[in-house]
């Protein structure tokens, strides 16, 4: 099960794609027909990694590859808020999967 908000990693990329919920999922026609590579994740807000081939293929089957940690969400996001031109990136922080995703979100505005 995804617990969304979540980020989509494409693999090689540093920029992150938020995702609010399943219906944006759903009907997103990039997300829909978009191929994916074996390595492009979707990281749920609990922390699960997914592949998204295989939640492509089947999202109520899908199983978590593992589990992301808050450091390892930290590290994506400071390397997004690089590459989309927010300032400080060192100085980000979050105490959460959560947070860390709250953060894609609004540098997304």
């Amino acid at each position: 099960m995804i617990y969304w908000p979540a980020i989509i990693k494409h693999d090689n990329e540093d920029e992150l794609i938020f995702i609010a919920n399943e219906q944006q999922w759903q009907t997103d026609e990039e997300m829909l027909l978009y191929l994916f590579t074996e390595r492009d994740v979707l990281i749920d807000s609990k922390g699960a990694v997914y592949s998204l081939p295989d939640i492509q293929q089947s999202p109520e089957t899908a199983k978590p590859l593992g589990h992301a940690t808050v450091e390892n969400m930290l590290e994506l996001v400071r390397e997004h808020a690089v590459i989309t031109n927010h300032c400080c990136a060192s100085k980000i922080h979050a105490s959460s999967i959560e947070q860390a995703i709250a953060l894609v979100s609004s540098m997304s505005d």
